[in-house]
């Protein structure tokens, strides 16, 4: 096995495991829609986490050459995909909650909000330190996708929170066929 096979098997699974958070997430908003109101926002924001996750597979498999088994391999993938598990599952309020999905999500949109911006900010530090951060596309659209979650921080109100997650899932998308 080689180094980029034993490093893609431990961060697929990584991503896989937030990818299947998301299906899972999805199979019980249409389980309970009768008995609990679903929303606009956690629906926008498991479909920007999907989208997010496979951007990240995409660019790993696009760096294969460069790969070395080691610790900081190690660290960084986790640095870039624990995020997107943590956020895979608390987006949706625990099994048995009442709670809307709507109102779940802007009870914690700050925390969700935050992870969804962890792993463009990790990856802004580590291209900085690479020395390939520069201003051209990639970069461009790593820090907008960076600065997104960070300006939902700030809008309090349920139709802005809702257009910037249409706008975001709309970013992500592109940065998939980038």
């Amino acid at each position: 096995m080689s180094a980029f096979e034993f490093v893609f098997t431990f961060y697929s699974v990584m991503l896989g495991l937030a990818a299947a958070n998301v299906g899972t997430g999805f199979a019980d908003m249409w389980r309970d829609r009768r008995a609990t109101e679903v929303g606009v926002c956690a629906p926008l924001l498991a479909s920007i986490v999907l989208v997010a996750t496979m951007n990240l597979w995409l660019r790993f498999w696009r760096s294969w050459e460069g790969v070395e088994v080691g610790p900081w391999a190690l660290i960084t993938l986790v640095a870039f995909a624990l995020p997107l598990v943590f956020l895979s599952r608390a987006m949706f309020p625990g099994a048995g909650s009442t709670t809307s999905l709507e109102d779940h999500f802007f009870q914690h949109r700050r925390v969700m909000l935050a992870a969804l911006a962890a792993t463009p900010g990790f990856s802004l530090i580590w291209n900085a330190a690479q020395g390939i951060l520069t201003p051209e596309w990639p970069s461009l659209w790593l820090v907008i996708r960076f600065a997104a979650p960070l300006a939902l921080m700030v809008l309090t109100g349920r139709t802005a929170n809702r257009l910037g997650l249409v706008a975001l899932l709309i970013w992500v998308l592109v940065g998939l066929f980038r």
